[in-house]
């Protein structure tokens, strides 16, 4: 089970894992356009009030295109023999737990926590914490929790994917990896701020 839920890339071959990446990225693409979610990073979610059902997608193609060809280019470096669908399918099954957050958002929870808050700290007063309801807060935590072991799954799968792809060793290669993926957020931030919807 840790191996499937850690490291697929072992266990499987890398067409079966394509497949089941791009299954699940249009199935993740769909629960975010349900539940209001924009994938506006690398390892970046939000939910919005509005969303057009392809803007998933597009986050979705963005962020993975990023991944692959930064983290190919990373791999190249490090081992010439490193092959591009390896480096996909890491990209694609590292957003598998992203697609678990939008559940949050179920009857437009966590868009109601958020205005909430953002109306509590934006007076000029000193905020009064008071207005905000006990569930929220309680939610909130909850959601901050989970969110957190989300992401920490996501980069596991990623980095594991990249050490086999790669067969990457040593401090340097750590290194290397999370530079690529702080690259990657920057560069998806950026691309996604400055695209046309």
């Amino acid at each position: 089970m840790k191996t499937l839920l850690l490291n697929p890339f072992k266990k499987y071959q890398e067409n079966k894992l394509v497949i089941i990446g791009i299954l699940a990225t249009l199935l993740g693409s769909i629960i975010a356009y349900i539940f209001s979610a924009r994938f506006d990073g690398v390892i970046d979610i939000h939910f919005v009030s509005s969303i057009n059902l392809w803007q998933p997608f597009i986050d979705s193609f963005i962020n993975i295109s990023l991944l692959s060809l930064i983290l190919f280019a990373l791999g190249k470096y490090i081992n010439k023999k490193t092959r591009f669908i390896d480096i996909l399918n890491s990209s694609l099954l590292s957003r598998v737990p992203f697609y678990v957050v939008p559940f949050f958002n179920i009857g437009t929870t966590m868009q109601k926590i958020n205005t909430t808050l953002l109306e509590t700290l934006k007076t000029d007063k000193v905020p009064d914490l008071s207005n905000i309801p006990l569930s929220f807060i309680i939610t909130l935590f909850i959601f901050s929790i989970v969110s957190i072991l989300l992401l920490v799954w996501s980069i596991a799968i990623l980095f594991n994917g990249y050490k086999v792809s790669t067969n990457a060793k040593g401090v340097k290669s750590t290194i290397l990896f999370f530079v690529a993926l702080l690259i990657a957020e920057v560069l998806s931030k950026i691309i996604m701020i400055n695209l046309p919807y």
